[in-house]
């Protein structure tokens, strides 16, 4: 009699939310205990970590802006040479990347704007119509190198990236033009490469850096 003055419990699926707070991401394409580190790049001021494997370059995570979710995802999804460890372990590694790296040392090479990649892009249009050289221009090699890790190596080969720094130094200016190529050409192909990079790249690396689509 009078049960239902009692307080009822919340659904498990609510108790189990509260307990473990936001859901833990998956890995990306399967990358499930992989042997790496986590690592930051910084976008729009906010600051996001991933998973990384050095040995088969390849990102395994989505971009993360909570550190103790990133150190939660890495105990549930990644390991250390001598196995795996709890998300303790992993929040204090994860501190590391806060003002470290082992992909690039500089601070610059991991910190980039939607506003200057989109200057960037518009630059590069304007080198595709015009086919003059863009002094300055340049998009950073550490975010065209972790695009590709992350979408696991899979641009086509049309849009390889085999040229592409000598593809920037070109419409920068500060390297001559093959003979037989055109700037329009060149920059053509760039732009490809980075629309490549940014299709093969899964979930939220794709979302974040859709501007140097075109």
């Amino acid at each position: 009699m009078f049960d239902f003055f009692k307080k009822k419990k919340p659904p498990a699926a609510a108790a189990a939310s509260i307990e473990t707070g936001p859901a833990v991401p998956l890995p990306l394409a399967g990358r499930k205990g992989h042997v790496g580190a986590i690592e930051a790049v910084t976008l729009d001021g906010t600051m996001y970590f991933f998973g990384f494997d050095f040995s088969s370059d390849l990102v395994l995570s989505p971009l993360i802006a909570d550190i103790d979710l990133a150190a939660r995802f890495a105990s549930q999804h990644m390991a250390q040479r001598d196995g795996t460890h709890d998300e303790a372990y992993w929040r204090e590694l994860a501190g590391y990347a806060v003002d470290g790296s082992e992909l690039a040392t500089e601070t610059e090479s991991r910190t980039f704007s939607t506003e200057s990649l989109a200057a960037a892009i518009a630059s590069l249009a304007r080198v595709r119509r015009e086919g003059t050289v863009e002094p300055g221009f340049a998009i950073e090699y550490h975010l065209r190198y972790l695009l590709g890790a992350a979408g696991g190596w899979e641009v086509p080969e049309e849009a390889g990236d085999e040229d592409a720094d000598e593809w920037i130094d070109v419409i920068s200016g500060n390297e001559p033009l093959a003979e037989g190529t055109t700037l329009t050409g060149i920059a053509d192909r760039l732009q490809a490469h980075l629309n490549a990079l940014v299709d093969a790249a899964p979930g939220n690396w794709a979302v974040k850096f859709a501007v140097l689509k075109a």
